[in-house]
């Protein structure tokens, strides 16, 4: 019978490669631009949360990283308020599911820094729970 388990490792990783990518920005400046940077960030961001929560038999029901953070602190007790903060600073930059909504914004250097330092805390986490317990 398949779990949704059996696929957190094959979702971990690639939220793994996403972040090697935003992490090498750290140390150098990019060849990518801050959209592409920031497009990178959500996605490794949601690969991270989807690990997450595949790592405990759910399904992820949201994509956007604040409501995959409550979903995930459902059933995660070690997501810290700083993870949430990451979260809700790469939604600051999109407003697609509002009509009303201001489309996209395209973070600055300094926003993008946090962005990717707070992915690396996720990320910590989200590594020590598949591979230990995975």
């Amino acid at each position: 019978m398949f779990k949704l388990k059996d696929n957190t490792l094959d979702l971990f990783q690639e939220g793994e490669k996403y972040l090697a990518t935003l992490s090498k920005t750290l140390e150098r400046k990019s060849r990518f631009d801050n959209d592409l940077l920031y497009s990178i960030a959500v996605m490794c961001c949601e690969k991270l949360f989807v690990a997450l929560l595949s790592h405990y038999d759910e399904i992820a029901e949201h994509h956007m990283p604040v409501a995959l953070y409550k979903q995930a602190k459902e059933v995660e007790p070690e997501l810290t308020p700083e993870m949430q903060e990451t979260c809700r600073l790469i939604n600051r930059f999109e407003s697609i599911c509002s009509i009303d909504g201001f489309g996209y914004k395209t973070p600055k250097g300094d926003e993008l820094r946090r962005i990717i330092l707070g992915l690396q805390n996720i990320h910590a986490l989200v590594k020590s729970r598949v591979m230990v317990n995975g």
